[in-house]
């Protein structure tokens, strides 16, 4: 299931395909090179979880295009691991993907962003950029379909001196390097965050007839049989407009958006596809995502659930307004059915689900695993609804007597960062006056184990990655609760 939950429409390549490193003959850092490597795929944001396949091709001086063979290719800051091209992410977070590669006795690289998250309760596109200095400023546009009220879009970059980002959201990249822009939906309290991974490239050494493609729009939405109409724009390594292209236009999923040779896209189901444009070996990508006409939202979006603990989740459904993309609540068709997917690996079949939406985590799942629970009907255009579960250990154990409720001294809200590291939280058991309860343990629950995780030894809770949790503190059946904010 690539969506999580509907409202995270898009995950969109910036409009550059290719980037790269100086090309260097082995053993010798002042060689030149005629070649260079081409990461095909582009930037992307994943989901934990899910699996990427990267491509990558080799472009030699005069445009011609090579498959790339015996690609070696890495991540940076522990995110995942790859097989063959395949990233399967184990982290979370944002850092770079490396593809190095021996042609002609030459060791050629090339470098593209990659996050890791969570799905927000909105998406931002672009989700991860690419991208050179001069060369124009990248719009972000944030898109929310949901039930809550957005009062306008917050932007701050992690590193201004690599790329800016203003009011507007409009990011302006500054110097060569990596960085986060991170979107704040305002006026919504859970899952309110969505980071942008930046990566800063300078333009290859090597003299391309084209060295970058921009697609212009970078991404757009469609409703079933709805057509658009997109451009491309060749540039050389002086950036440049190269007149007199030729573009070669392909539809990653012909089933989800078709393309003719004049660039003009035609949505045809539900799903997600890249358009891809190709001038010269090199390309440049745009995402088109199909929305429906209906969907259905499943609450809560994402929970933490103890080994043989139950969660009840929820089904609406909503029809989608075309102009607007506001909901309307309609009544649910026939035919709802529920499902946790299964794996046929024990250790990966976490959990089970009934017919109500009632899920049980089986008593020997592993804490720090998730799947996903969805609710759909047999319907090609309403579009399934889905929530994260997560194994956790949420055990309050039993109340000690006396115990009437719990005083915060650290506060209910705790902002930390994943390089700040562990808080500790000061709290304590008290009876109806106030006064200590001698013997009464105190027990800490995240509801969101991909952005903390707790220590009951220690008290501590433990930054994970960026987003927004509940951790619960509590004695048995008395609790309190504390909002934790991490940042990178």
């Amino acid at each position: 299931m690539k969506k999580l939950i509907v409202a995270a429409l898009m995950l969109l390549t910036a409009s550059s395909t290719l980037l790269w490193e100086s090309c260097k003959k082995e053993n010798n850092s002042n060689g030149s090179s005629d070649m260079v490597l081409s990461i095909q795929t582009g930037a992307r944001t994943i989901e934990p979880g899910s699996t990427q396949t990267y491509e990558a091709v080799i472009v030699d001086t005069k445009g011609n295009v090579t498959p790339a063979t015996g690609v070696s290719w890495s991540v940076t800051n522990s995110l995942g691991s790859f097989s063959g091209g395949t990233f399967t992410p184990s982290g979370s977070g944002s850092g770079t993907i490396t593809a190095s590669v021996t042609k002609d006795g030459k060791t050629l690289t090339a470098k593209v962003a990659v996050g890791v998250y969570l799905p927000a309760v909105f998406t931002v596109l672009p989700s991860a950029i690419v991208w050179t200095t001069n060369a124009g400023a990248i719009p972000l546009l944030p898109v929310y379909l949901g039930t809550g009220t957005v009062s306008g879009y917050s932007y701050s970059s992690s590193n201004s001196g690599i790329a800016s980002v203003d009011a507007s959201g409009n990011v302006t990249c500054v110097a060569n390097g990596e960085c986060v822009i991170t979107v704040t939906a305002n006026g919504l309290s859970d899952n309110n965050k969505v980071y942008v991974p930046v990566l800063v490239v300078g333009m290859p050494t090597v003299s391309l007839p084209v060295a970058r493609v921009a697609v212009n729009p970078s991404g757009k939405e469609l409703f079933r049989g709805e057509t658009a109409n997109f451009t491309a724009k060749a540039y050389n390594t002086s950036n440049a407009e190269v007149s007199g292209q030729t573009f070669t236009w392909t539809s990653q999923d012909a089933s989800v958006a078709t393309v003719d040779a004049t660039g003009r896209v035609t949505a045809v189901s539900l799903g997600t596809t890249f358009i891809t444009a190709t001038a010269s070996g090199i390309s440049g990508t745009a995402e088109v995502d199909v929305l429906p006409d209906s969907l259905i939202l499943v609450t809560p979006l994402m929970a933490s659930i103890a080994p043989g603990g139950t969660k009840q989740f929820t089904a609406q459904a909503y029809t989608v307004n075309h102009s607007s993309h506001a909901l309307s609540t309609i009544s649910m068709p026939a035919g709802l059915t529920w499902e946790v997917p299964t794996t046929g690996v024990a250790i990966f079949d976490i959990a089970t689900v009934n017919s109500t939406g009632l899920v049980t985590m089986n008593t020997s799942a592993t804490i720090g695993l998730s799947s996903v629970v969805i609710a759909h009907v047999s319907s090609p255009t309403i579009d399934p609804g889905v929530g994260l579960i997560m194994v956790s250990d949420c055990n309050c154990g039993t109340t000690t007597p006396g115990v009437d409720h719990i005083n915060l001294t650290s506060g209910s809200t705790m902002n930390i960062s994943l390089i700040s590291g562990p808080a500790t939280v000061n709290a304590t058991a008290v009876d109806a006056t106030n006064n200590p309860v001698a013997g009464a343990t105190i027990n800490l629950c995240s509801d969101n184990i991909a952005v903390c995780t707790v220590d009951n030894g220690t008290g501590q809770i433990i930054p994970v990655g960026p987003g927004t949790a509940i951790v619960t503190v509590c004695n048995g059946g008395v609790s309190t609760t504390i909002t934790v904010n991490v940042t990178l």
